[in-house]
């Protein structure tokens, strides 16, 4: 797959990112500056929500473990309030429990660190074909 063909369905999307982790906050904030129309940062769920009460988003990528509220509240508050929200969880957590209760709200995908850039790749040509066929209809 071509980087043309994710840019295909990227440019035109606004994401929010939430992740408290600084590094990772920073490189994936660049990644993702270069994909997508815009992008939003939060650095944990309660300034994520502040955000998408603001604002609609195309795609939510988020880490589970944060302060304040972590990634499954995060997540169930956002489907609570807009059932068909595109979600990524990005995580560096492997525990079985915490997978299973987000797999069960719903979410499109899930991509465990350390992410390797072909599944990512991947995972962001598939959910923003998803996006861009919502935001045409």
């Amino acid at each position: 797959m071509s980087l043309n063909e994710v840019l295909k369905h990227t440019k035109n999307l606004n994401i929010l990112y939430v992740e408290d982790e600084e590094i990772s906050q920073e490189l994936y904030t660049s990644i993702f500056n270069d994909f997508f129309l815009s992008v939003d940062v939060a650095s944990d769920g309660v300034e994520a929500i502040e955000y998408y009460l603001d604002k609609s988003y195309d795609i939510v990528i988020s880490d589970i473990c944060m302060p304040n509220m972590d990634g499954i509240e995060l997540c169930k508050t956002i489907l609570a309030k807009n059932p068909n929200q595109i979600i990524i969880i990005m995580s560096a957590h492997n525990e079985e429990e915490k997978l299973k209760e987000i797999k069960e709200l719903g979410i499109a995908s899930i991509l465990l660190k350390p992410i390797q850039n072909t599944d990512l790749m991947d995972i962001l040509k598939e959910v923003s074909q998803i996006a861009c066929q919502r935001k045409n209809n």
